[in-house]
Parts: C-alpha cells; structure tokens; sequence
C-alpha cells in the first residue's frame, strides 16, 4: 500500500512539474508574439508617419508630467506635486496621469534618459501594444480557441482604430486602461475557465492597475463585467466562489480607493464642466458608424473641437469577422446562443452598445465614443469565439448576400466623404477583393487559414493608413521638435520666479513664447502655464484660460492678475518675473496695468511679441508677508515638503505662489500653523510673533490618506486572509 501511494504521489509531481513547465513556456511563447505584434504594428505606423505617436495631449500633457514626476520618483520622493508649473501641479487631482501605474513609474524614469521625444513615444506604444496582445492571447487561451485564433484576435485588438489612432498617439492614459481592461477581463476569463489562486491573483493586480489609471470609462466596464460574472456565479449556485471573488474584490476597493479620496474630497474645489446632456452631440457616435464596424474605410461626420467635421478613423471598426459569422454560421441561433460564452460576451455587447450612446456629459464621464473601443473588443470576441466554435456553411444565397452587404456597405462609404471620392472607390474595391478571397480560403480548407488571417488584418491596417495616416487633423498638432536642444532660451527671462505666457503658443515651436499648456515642463521652464481638465475653481478667479490646455483670455487674465491685494498686485503673489504676449492682443489699458504692476516692456527678436519682464526678490515660493515678518532663507525645496527660516515682531500671515489645495499642513517650529487660500494660493495665517530664526515647514500629503492608507492595509490583509484561508480548506484547484 505504502509503494502503491508512494508511486501515485511521483505520478501527481511528475504531471504538476509538467504541467507547470508548459505554463512557463506558454508565458514565454506569449510574450514572443505579444513584441512581435507589437514591433510590426510600430514599425508599420511609424513608416505611415515618424510622429504617429505622439501628437496632442501626449506633447501638451502626457510626456511634460511623465518626465516631471520620472525627475521625483529618482530623488526617491512620491511625486504628488509638480512644483515647475502652476496649472496642473497636484497629481492627486488630476489622477488620469496614472502616477502610480508600474508600467508608467518605469517609463517616466526612463524619459529621462531618452532625448528623443519620437523615441519616448514609440516606447509607449510599444509597451502598451505588448502587454494589450499577450492579455488578448490569455482571453484566447481562457476561452479554449486555438494558438493561432488568438493571434489573429491579438492583432485584432491591438489594431483597433480608436486605441491605435487616438490613445497610443495622444490620449496615453486611455491606451493605458484599455489595455489593463483587457488585462482584468482575461483575468474573469480565466477564472470562469478555473477558479484558483492564480487567476484570483491576477485578477488582483490587473484590476488595481485598471483602478490606478483614473479612466473612467474602462473603470465602468469593468464593473460591468464584475457584475455579470456574480451574476453567472449566483445562477449556476456556486456561491464559494462567489463569496471569495466579491470579498477580494472589496479588498481590491479599499486599496484602489487611495487613488480616488483626494479627489473625491476636494470635488467643490473643481472647475470641470459636468451635468447630463447632448450638448450638440460632442464626441458622439452615430449609429450608422457602429452598424458599419466591419467596414475598415466607412467614414462619418463626428462634432469635435471646432465643429461638425468629417472623420477619417472608423470609431466602430472591429473587423469582417462578424460579418463572416452572420452570413455563414450553419449552428441554430437558438443552440448557438446555448454556449455559456456567447451568453456572457453578447450581454456585454449590448451594455457596450448602450454606453456608447449615452449622452455627451453623463455626470463625471464625458465623451461615449471612449466605450467604442470596449464595444469592438467584444465584439471580436464574440465573432472570432463564435466562428471557432461554430459550423459553417457556404451556399450561394449566402455569398449572395455576403458579397451584396460589401458592395452595399462600400457604395454608402463612398457616398458618406466629401472629398477624395475616387481614393475612398479604390480603397474599398480593395477591401472587397480582400474579403471575398479570405472568404474563398475558408470555404477552402474548411478552417481560418491562419497565415492568410494575419496577411488580411494587416492589410486593413494598411488600407486604414493609406485614408488616414496619422491623427494630423483630427485632433490638434502642437509640432513639438523631436528633443529639448531643438528650441531657443535666449527669450527666458525668468530667474526665480514663474514665466506666464498669454501667446497661447504657435504652431511652429522656435522661441518659448510658442510653447503652451505644460509644454514648458518638457525643457524646465517654471511656468504658470500648465494641463488640467480638472482645473481650480478659485485660481479661476486669478486666471482665465479656457479648455484643459489653459488657452487664455489675454485681457481678462492681466485685468484680475492686475487687481491688489494689500496695495500688492497678483503677479506679484504669483511670483510672475516674466509675461509673454502677442502684441495684436495688447491694448493701451493692458500695457498701463502691467506697467502700473512694476513690469518693464522688452522688445525681443520676434516681432509679433513683446515681454514684460519683472525681477522679483522673493526667497523660494514665499510671495507675500504682513508686517513684521520676514524671511531669511529657504532651507529645503523638495517636491511635497518646503522649510524657511523665518523671523517675526507681530503677528500676521503669508502668501505662497502654490495652488490651494486640501492636503497642505505648515508648521512653525513643529506647531500646526492654520491654512486657507487667497483667490487659489495657499495662505498661511497664523504666524505668532517672537519668532528667531524659526523653521517653518509646508508640507503636501493628501488629507484623505490620513483614513485610505488604512483603508488600504485593511484590504491588503482581508485580500491576505481569505486566500490563506481558502486555500487551507483546499477550496482552490
């Protein structure tokens, strides 16, 4: 009996070590095609444009912040703050900069190290098309499908025209969540596949790295997705399971809820657009553009920034795959839908759907189409899944009506466009001619050819390209050079003090003055100028810019900017040394005002542009003290933490140039010193008098983690917990 379990428990070691060893392999296979995938869809675009990645809100925004906080994170400092720039400063705030993502920490420290902004952008674009293709093959591999499907749905997903066109060019932040979503999702994939620690961990680490991107939008979904799958668990009564995933989940809550407290608490602080409503459509897609999603080249009429304009990216392309699996599916519709699969795709194709037809402004969520991408991943699953799964049948009527919705569909392409009517006929008899003969080499080996699947999707990619081939009209062009010594600095003026520019920049970058939103951070320009949808309600008061990119109202701006405080003009308590501007926007009572602030007019090279300049005496970021104060030296200038010593006769107050926000703290000698705001900038008011050489401290922390940060250990240990105990009940496979 002994020899005979003895022999049963090397039997069991000997399987688990093998079935570990392709585990292993598996992963490293995957990670071979997810850089392939990756390497060509980089290679190809890049050729399509050496900028086509990096247009928009990644110059304006994205790679600003990203080497600002890669300088912070090296000191070995949380970067919370971003003392360079006015606008923007607190990362907490504006949290869709994903601080906190480990593939960001990683690549903002590494921008430091790259001159190239090309490069930087390429790089990003490549690490989020890996890590979206190797989480697309675990789907494929958790729903059974064959190696060689989920490559073709890997490349699928990863040339999906919003993520490839908008997200990896501009919006960083949505490549990020889209990838993580799909991340999280094959985590739920998995699971519903085989319910054990390993999956439940990775559905941990792939959720709180959706949570900490701050994009709400795939944050939804998920909860969508979560929501369907406890759901499944309660109706197929397996309620273990359910019990375990809902109390990780709420352990995953509580540690993801850091990323959100400060936001959250300082809501009242916002200066953000919010309400319910279709305001003139904005950035909403029609219907005509999702029943068209098999169609790469079929075009539409978008409202976006600047009016209702044609627009040359298909938002609902996904691919002919569903189009293939409508004409030619053989199985009943009733048996078909029988598949546990189908069921749990198709419901969340129709919540898909429905999100990307709620209205413009829905509260905090703007913009449906950012649900079409979610709307596409499904429905490549669902026809690729389905297809695979399926029997199909070839006849003529269904060719008929195969090849008549493709002439159909490419006739109302050709009838949608304004211009180039005779590049749009070409490019769809093209896509006909592709499609009709993958059709004929499935119909002939009786499978998806695999080589030809992957020949087809990339020549839509191609096709996509040749129409559209970079987002160069869509969305704005900022024309940023390619590394920071490609710019003059002889305009910058500026010593200890913030530069304001009220250019609101051009489209050729030469001289600083062309710069906008926090492109200054790019070459260590301390600036007001900076990026925040979020914006601050009551620095609104001081500051008029418009949009997220702070274009400014050039003479509203230098009128409140102008207006005194104890006998001392805001540019002062702003600590502005030096002022740009257009001199086609100056009028005589804007010249009178900036003068009457102590400015000096500065003729430069430029003719379009004058600068006043200023030289301020302040020490560190102190703007303004009452009466019988006085500061005698800055002692420390870190990102969250600044420390002067001060001397005082009375009692009184002082005014730094730093936004108001809830998480300040400032001490006198280690006692609390009480902190308010002054039109948006921080205001200490109780400094005692009798002060010598005194240390004052102004520290940032968030206000919220004082609770979160317990919150979050909470999680972490009840996370802990239920898998420990779980697995001593060997509940887990």
């Amino acid at each position: 009996i002994e020899r005979i379990k003895m022999k049963n428990i090397i039997e069991i070691d000997a399987k688990l070590e093998k079935k570990n060893k392709y585990f292993i392999k598996g992963i490293y296979l995957d990670i071979l095609y997810s850089v392939v995938i990756s390497l060509v869809i980089v290679g190809i675009c890049s050729f399509s444009n050496p900028s086509f990645f990096f247009f928009d809100d990644a110059q304006s925004e994205f790679l600003p912040y990203f080497r600002s906080v890669g300088k912070i994170w090296v000191k070995g400092e949380i970067p919370f703050i971003v003392k360079n720039t006015i606008m923007g400063q607190n990362q907490m705030i504006d949290i869709h900069r994903a601080m906190f993502l480990p593939q960001n920490i990683l690549l903002s420290i590494l921008s430091l190290k790259i001159s190239s902004f090309r490069t930087i952008s390429r790089l990003i674009a490549f690490t989020n098309l890996t890590l979206m293709a190797f989480f697309s093959l675990k789907i494929g591999e958790a729903l059974n499908l064959k190696k060689k499907i989920g490559i073709i749905l890997a490349l699928l997903f990863c040339i999906n025209p919003i993520f490839i066109y908008i997200h990896l060019p501009s919006w960083w932040n949505g490549a990020a969540s889209q990838v993580w979503f799909v991340g999280a999702f094959a985590s739920i994939i998995m699971l519903r596949n085989r319910f054990c620690i390993k999956y439940l961990i990775f559905n941990i680490f792939t959720v709180l790295s959706l949570l900490s991107i701050g994009w709400s939008h795939a944050a939804i979904f998920y909860m969508f997705v979560a929501i369907f799958f406890v759901v499944e668990k309660f109706i197929c009564k397996q309620y273990k399971e359910l019990i375990i995933f809902m109390m990780v989940s709420l352990g995953i809550i509580l540690i993801a809820f850091n990323v959100y407290s400060e936001y959250i608490i300082s809501l009242n602080l916002f200066d953000r657009q919010k309400g319910f409503g279709n305001f003139g459509n904005f950035l909403s897609p029609n219907f005509n553009q999702i029943f068209m999603t098999f169609n790469p080249v079929y075009y539409s009429f978008m409202n976006r920034y600047g009016g209702y304009f044609i627009t040359y990216i298909p938002m609902a392309y996904s691919s002919v795959y569903i189009l293939i699996l409508l004409c030619y599916q053989k199985t009943s519709w009733k048996q078909f839908f029988a598949d546990r699969n189908i069921k749990f795709i198709f419901g969340l194709l129709l919540v898909a759907f429905i999100l990307s037809q709620t209205p413009s402004q829905f509260g905090q969520v703007r913009y449906p189409f950012r649900f079409l991408p979610f709307f596409s991943q499904m429905l490549i699953i669902f026809s690729i899944y389905g297809i695979e799964k399926s029997e199909l049948e070839f006849s003529k009527f269904r060719n008929v009506v195969f090849i008549g919705i493709l002439l159909i569909s490419s006739l109302l392409a050709f009838f949608s466009v304004e211009i180039e009517h005779w590049k749009i006929l070409k490019v769809n008899v093209v896509y006909i001619i592709l499609s009709i003969s993958y059709v004929y080499v499935i119909y002939k080996y009786k499978k998806v050819d695999f080589l030809y699947s992957i020949f087809y999707t990339i020549f839509m990619l191609l096709l996509m390209l040749f129409i559209q081939k970079d987002l160069n009209g869509i969305l704005s062009f900022p024309g940023v050079p390619d590394s920071s010594n490609r710019i003059s600095f002889k305009n910058n003026f500026s010593k200890n003090g913030y530069l304001l520019s009220l250019t609101n920049g051009n489209e050729k970058k030469e001289e600083i003055e062309d710069l906008h939103s926090a492109q200054f951070l790019l070459y260590n320009i301390k600036s007001v100028n900076g990026y925040t949808p979020i914006g601050n309600k009551k620095l609104s008061e001081l500051l008029d810019a418009t949009l997220s990119h702070g274009f400014f109202n050039e003479v509203s701006t230098v009128d409140r900017l102008s207006g005194k405080f104890d006998n001392v003009c805001y540019f002062d308590l702003m600590n502005i040394d030096s002022i740009a501007i257009k001199k086609e926007k100056l009028t005589e009572e804007m010249k009178n005002k900036l003068i009457g602030c102590g400015y000096n007019e500065k003729t430069v090279e430029n003719p379009e542009v004058l600068y006043y300049i200023k030289d301020q005496k302040n020490i560190g970021n102190v703007s303004y003290v009452s009466n019988g104060i006085s500061v005698n030296k800055q002692t420390a200038d870190r990102a969250n933490l600044e420390k002067y010593q001060i001397s005082s006769t009375s009692n009184g107050f002082m005014i730094l140039s730093k936004p108001y926000w809830r998480g300040y703290r400032a001490y006198v000698n280690r006692k609390k010193v009480n902190i308010s705001d002054e039109k948006g900038l921080l205001k200490l008011d109780n400094i005692p008098k009798g002060l010598n050489n005194a240390t004052l401290e102004i520290k940032y922390f968030p206000a919220s983690w004082r609770v979160t940060l317990w919150l979050g250990l909470l999680g972490i240990i009840e996370i802990i917990a239920v898998l420990v105990y779980f697995n001593k009940k060997k509940y887990f496979d």
